[in-house]
């Protein structure tokens, strides 16, 4: 499975850096965290750095693709909780991980990178796609990448992102918790297992934007 994914990036990839004059590459920067048995909902719980690069193809002023490969850990403690349960099973974790997504971004507004005519400082976007996470100690999983973010625009051919996004996964055995009574059975209807990521993005546009046409806009703003 982590074959064919890179495999989907790099065709991808492939398939648009030298098409036009559209591409970015970028580095992220920031951190993760994970929600599961052991952390139902303590947003940024545990954090540990994350640090990976990016890959953006800009369709028009709405529409990227954007492949990405992150490399973090995660973790986590039972007796960080004041659960009486939790506390008394006294589970813990920790983990380094692989993540890959291939996401679509839109942006609530037009937004071109670098801009090229005047347009809002900060752009609001969305994206989602699909992914893989690899962890150290553990089976990898399919995801589901999703996140929210804002976009601006640099000196010179550079842009910024500030994003925070979210990877549902296939599997509920990322805090070793899939079987957590040892009934010898885990359940996807059980699967509460989430990883996180926030950061910041800056990308590189590899080309001059000589070329674009922005008839698009027209039609969308």
């Amino acid at each position: 499975m982590y074959k064919l994914i890179l495999g989907i990036l790099f065709v991808a990839i492939g398939s648009t850096a030298f098409s036009q004059t559209k591409a970015e590459l970028g580095f992220f920067g920031g951190g993760s965290y994970y929600l599961g048995d052991i952390n139902p909902k303590k947003q940024f719980y545990s954090s540990s750095i994350a640090l990976g690069g990016i890959y953006r193809y800009n369709f028009n002023s709405r529409y990227s693709l954007r492949a990405g490969m992150l490399f973090s850990s995660l973790s986590g403690d039972d007796e960080d909780f004041d659960n009486s349960y939790q506390q008394a099973r006294g589970a813990s974790f920790k983990t380094d991980l692989i993540d890959l997504s291939l996401q679509v971004e839109f942006n609530f507004q037009s937004f071109w990178s670098p801009k090229r005519t005047k347009s809002t400082t900060l752009v609001p976007y969305v994206s989602g796609g699909i992914g893989f996470i690899a962890p150290s100690s553990t089976s990898s999983s399919f995801t589901i990448p999703m996140g929210v973010g804002l976009k601006t625009n640099l000196p010179g051919r550079w842009t910024a992102a500030l994003e925070w996004g979210f990877r549902k996964s296939f599997t509920d055995g990322l805090d070793y918790l899939d079987d957590p009574n040892d009934f010898n059975e885990s359940s996807l209807v059980h699967n509460n297992d989430w990883v996180s990521f926030f950061g910041v993005m800056i990308s590189y546009k590899l080309f001059p934007d000589n070329e674009e046409c922005h008839s698009y806009d027209r039609f969308v703003k």
